[in-house]
């Protein structure tokens, strides 16, 4: 094998082996909470994404909206929630992965990809963290293909 060619294997594998690193400094967040409300479509066209509710006011304005049944207690000193929209009748088993990097919590929304029909309802979750060691949350937004940070 020429020189060149190890030199450049070489580089190819220490480059993967520090984004590996990389990725492998965030950690697992427990999630506290999960709050499923179906609700029809319009009323959860206001969610956008990376919404983040960081006091009792802004969760009751959401809630009413949302035309939920029973408010769940949340201590907001000691909490904060996310909110992530798909639509009821979407058949994919869906599960958050929360993972904070200094600080920064981001929350990724796995599930299968099984194709179905879109309904006129929708399905929120409120997810709800812990604020220890949390400064901001980060989320992807698919309209504009940028991510969105936070701050609490």
């Amino acid at each position: 094998m020429s020189p060149i060619r190890t030199l450049a294997i070489t580089l190819l594998v220490m480059s993967l082996s520090v984004s590996w690193l990389f990725a492998q400094q965030s950690e697992a967040v427990e999630l506290l909470g999960k709050y499923p409300v179906e609700q029809a479509r319009e009323d959860s066209g206001f969610i956008k994404p990376g919404l983040v509710i960081t006091t009792n006011q802004q969760f009751n304005q959401v809630w009413k909206k949302l035309k939920g049944g029973d408010q769940p207690k949340i201590n907001f000193e000691n909490s904060f929630v996310v909110l992530h929209v798909r639509d009821a009748a979407d058949p994919n088993r869906h599960r958050f992965v929360p993972r904070v990097k200094d600080g920064v919590l981001e929350v990724l929304a796995l599930s299968t990809r099984i194709g179905f029909q879109r309904s006129d309802k929708t399905l929120t979750t409120i997810i709800e963290f812990s604020r220890t060691g949390i400064s901001a949350v980060r989320d992807y937004n698919p309209k504009t293909k940028k991510h969105i940070t936070t701050a609490l």
